[in-house]
């Protein structure tokens, strides 16, 4: 679902072409046409976004994104024209000098003060990896909710019981996110993470099979009252591209 508080640029970006808008309509009319083609240029980037989801487009993966860079990078070169062709028009009136610093100042405090649901679920898969590097399972129980259950773990006790027997000893001495899909559709949230795990030296995995795995894990998570959301299910999808169950988990 969309979210203007997602991105500071979202609110930063609409907010100046507002004011140039107004600026147009209040007796400027040179610069309709440019206005005109912001929106279409905008409407274009979002367009091929929808027609490359759905899978009805034939060009590869690396040519939309290259596509909507140029459209992306035609439109902030429009805006910056009608910027500066704004303040030339209008420099007898200073104060509106002050307004594109205005809406950029209020796009990021809105961005630093309102914490959105995707940035609350990044820091939760960030408090999970941390977790695991430092053996700490009760920062772990602390995001995982009372009525979790998985295709292995009954409750999370039996899941927490699990972890603690697996890091009793030293076992990971970091993790590298390789890739994360988040799916939210409120008050639940689907989140695949791919990490790349590099054991510590002094743990039998090390030892004994290898010295680092690509792990891949699905989460379920449930949004609880007071915005804060905790991991209701959680399974492993693949260690090292090969199908894993937690059953095969030792």
């Amino acid at each position: 679902m969309f979210n203007i508080f997602e991105q500071p640029w979202t609110l930063l970006i609409a907010g100046i072409v507002a004011w140039l808008i107004l600026l147009v309509i209040h007796g400027d009319s040179r610069l309709w046409w440019q206005t005109h083609l912001v929106i279409f240029l905008a409407a274009a980037i979002f367009a091929l976004d929808f027609l490359a989801e759905a899978g009805l487009l034939k060009f590869s993966k690396v040519l939309t994104i290259i596509i909507q860079a140029i459209l992306a990078l035609a439109i902030a070169v429009l805006l910056a024209l009608q910027i500066i062709h704004v303040i030339r028009t209008y420099e007898r009136h200073w104060w509106q000098w002050l307004l594109p610093i205005i809406l950029a100042a209020a796009a990021f405090g809105l961005d630093f003060v309102v914490q959105t649901d995707l940035e609350r679920i990044n820091a939760l898969i960030r408090t999970v990896r941390k977790a695991t590097e430092q053996e700490n399972c009760d920062a772990i129980e602390a995001i995982v909710s009372t009525d979790y259950s998985d295709s292995y773990h009954n409750s999370r006790d039996d899941l927490m019981n699990h972890c603690r027997r697996l890091l009793s000893e030293p076992l990971v001495a970091k993790s590298r996110k390789m890739g994360l899909t988040v799916e939210i559709s409120p008050p639940r949230a689907a989140v695949t993470l791919t990490v790349i795990i590099h054991f510590d030296r002094q743990s039998r995995v090390h030892r004994e099979y290898k010295s680092f795995v690509m792990l891949k894990m699905k989460f379920d998570l449930q949004k609880e009252q007071g915005k804060r959301w905790l991991i209701n299910r959680a399974e492993i999808l693949e260690i090292d591209r090969h199908p894993f169950k937690w059953r095969d988990i030792r």
